[in-house]
């Protein structure tokens, strides 16, 4: 495969170097070394009130968790403020947070992002054209199958990764947005095939909620890819997704299995969104050149959905 091998160093703190990439690219979803502080450069969608009251829970286009700010934070309406108006602007924040293995992680800190970060974030939103020459259909199930195989044993705890950045399908509790980037470059380059993308996505009263199996993880949204696949009869979608299911699944088993009333009884899966396989995250970012999909693989490798 012709992937990228632009090796990034795995600790809590990484440097965004020029030995990597261009000065004029940003690693969007990166934590940055910043007097000793890590932040990502995230950009609020919305936010709802916790169901006791005691906090807004935040949602940023760049991950699927939920973050709590606690109303009795000093902080609180400083940073509630800068949400609001980096959401209003539709720019990035920069969100500096603690433990990143848990499900719902605090917001620790905020501060508004510098001209040249927000000038730098909108290079995600570049679309390039698509390749022709791929495929959009599967010729058969016996195709699609290989694919999955293949890509499920690409998992980081599998042993039998073979591509330059293993997947890291046991970390559900993020990164499901480079798990499907990853993927969608795997279709390209060795499958000549060119799937979509289906987003899933909250409803109005809760949050999608899944078992991981000694735990739950909660999010506003999730992503896999979607292929389509000549059947007898015509042609059918499946959603390849190795870190919920051990083979493809129709959307309506997918989205299923994220409203689990077992984790919660807000458990509440809204609708879903097909879009082109480009599209990286909610609000049409893209990675084209794969730096921002290889970090987040690289950084969520070793970690673990249920400590």
């Amino acid at each position: 495969m012709k992937l990228l091998k632009c090796l990034l160093p795995l600790s809590l703190l990484f440097l965004i170097t020029q030995s990597c990439q261009k000065t004029d690219q940003l690693i969007p979803d990166a934590a940055i070394e910043t007097s000793n502080d890590a932040f990502r450069l995230m950009t609020p969608a919305y936010y709802r009130e916790s169901e006791n009251g005691s906090s807004i829970q935040v949602r940023f286009f760049e991950s699927p968790r939920i973050f709590d700010l606690p109303k009795n934070s000093a902080e609180y309406a400083n940073i509630k403020s800068l949400i609001d108006i980096s959401r209003d602007a539709k720019q990035p924040m920069r969100v500096y947070f603690g433990d990143i293995t848990m499900p719902y992680i605090s917001i620790t800190g905020a501060q508004k992002a510098t001209a040249e970060e927000i000038r730098l974030n909108e290079q995600k939103f570049v679309i390039t054209p698509d390749n022709a020459k791929l495929k959009k259909v599967l010729p058969g199930m016996a195709v699609m199958n290989g694919i999955f195989d293949y890509c499920a044993a690409q998992g980081c705890t599998t042993g039998t990764a073979t591509i330059d950045y293993c997947i890291p399908f046991q970390y559900v509790v993020d990164g499901c947005y480079a798990r499907a980037h990853k993927m969608r470059q795997i279709m390209n380059e060795e499958y000549n095939y060119e799937p979509q993308k289906v987003f899933s996505y909250e409803g109005p009263s809760g949050s999608l909620a899944v078992d991981a199996g000694d735990c739950c993880v909660y999010w506003w949204y999730h992503v896999a890819p979607l292929v389509t696949v000549k059947t007898a009869t015509g042609t059918a979608q499946y959603v390849i997704d190795p870190s919920m299911f051990d083979e493809p699944v129709s959307i309506a088993t997918w989205t299923a299995a994220q409203e689990n009333l077992g984790c919660t009884p807000f458990a509440d899966f809204g609708y879903t969104e097909i879009t082109a396989g480009k599209i990286y995250a909610p609000g049409g970012s893209t990675d084209n050149s794969y730096i921002s999909t290889n970090w987040t693989l690289q950084f969520y490798a070793d970690l673990v959905t249920c400590p």
